[in-house]
């Protein structure tokens, strides 16, 4: 689909997936570093305000969304679809992996938290709006906390938005609640933006990654040997049959080809209970897969 890519940013090493459809209007990405970037292995898109990454880091399993909400004054439909399509992206997250929600979100939280203090801590500024007020309905069904709220900070280090003389708070960081105690830190960079009008907001994040599995460890594996024979000729039909990915770039065609072929040949042939050997080579690769 049009806009729907990803590329390398020339000269950096970084990744930058996008969502925009159309050019000059609406859309949203996330940036990637050079790290990062080969560990990811999903990438899902909902229109053209919501976009999910999911990259793998040894044993931890990132989901970050990045989410721009229509602004005040678009019709009702539109900010409806914006919450469903975000709600969900939410769900389709397993309850086992990290979670980040990043963007603006047009709204006001305000600095009074009364019935939302597990979600907003109170260091924030200004008064509550409807928009704000969904927000934290939003922020306390999947139980998150607001980052940005949890951190004491100097009125510079919380303005996220200025035009002319009037300035706010719409973007947020969203995370679970359980790791709130892995962020270290959340605040704007004044002067820094990453868009007009937008100030660059920073978050800090520090988790306990496992980069080497446990030899003895069982792992299950597809079981890959049932390739043969009229089994070969359906999962090549399916996999065909899911064509999906004709209108990408090389390396988002890679990534959408490499998940779909593993997702359905463990559907199709299933997977063992685990063992503790090595995997064997991919003897079953051809020209026709």
């Amino acid at each position: 689909m049009e806009g729907e890519k990803a590329k390398e940013v020339e000269n950096t090493g970084f990744k930058l997936w996008n969502s925009r459809k159309v050019a000059n209007k609406n859309g949203v990405g996330i940036l990637i570093d050079k790290t990062l970037k080969d560990g990811v292995v999903d990438v899902k898109r909902q229109g053209d305000r919501t976009i999910l990454v999911k990259p793998v880091l040894g044993d931890v399993v990132l989901n970050i969304i990045s989410a721009y909400a229509p602004r005040v004054g678009l019709n009702e439909s539109e900010k409806r679809q914006f919450w469903e399509d975000l709600d969900g992206m939410v769900r389709a997250v397993a309850t086992n992996e990290k979670l980040f929600i990043e963007g603006d979100l047009n709204g006001h939280v305000g600095s009074i938290n009364a019935d939302y203090e597990l979600a907003h801590r109170g260091f924030w500024y200004g008064s509550r709006n409807q928009v704000g007020e969904d927000i934290l309905d939003f922020v306390v069904t999947y139980n998150l906390v607001i980052a940005n709220t949890f951190f004491r900070k100097r009125y510079s280090h919380l303005v996220t938005f200025r035009s002319g003389h009037r300035s706010s708070q719409i973007d947020f960081v969203l995370i679970r609640r359980e790791v709130k105690q892995a962020c270290l830190d959340c605040k704007v960079i004044p002067r820094e933006s990453v868009v007009p009008q937008h100030n660059l907001v920073v978050a800090d994040f520090r988790f306990q990654i496992c980069a080497h599995r446990d030899k003895h460890a069982k792992i299950a594996r597809t079981k890959w040997w049932k390739l043969k024979g009229e089994t070969s000729k359906v999962f090549r039909e399916r996999v065909f049959g899911e064509d999906t990915w004709s209108e990408e770039d090389a390396n988002n065609m890679l990534v959408k080809m490499a998940t779909c072929i593993r997702k359905m040949a463990s559907e199709l042939f299933g997977v063992t209970k685990g063992s503790t050997g090595e995997p064997k080579d991919t003897w079953w690769w051809t020209e026709d897969i």
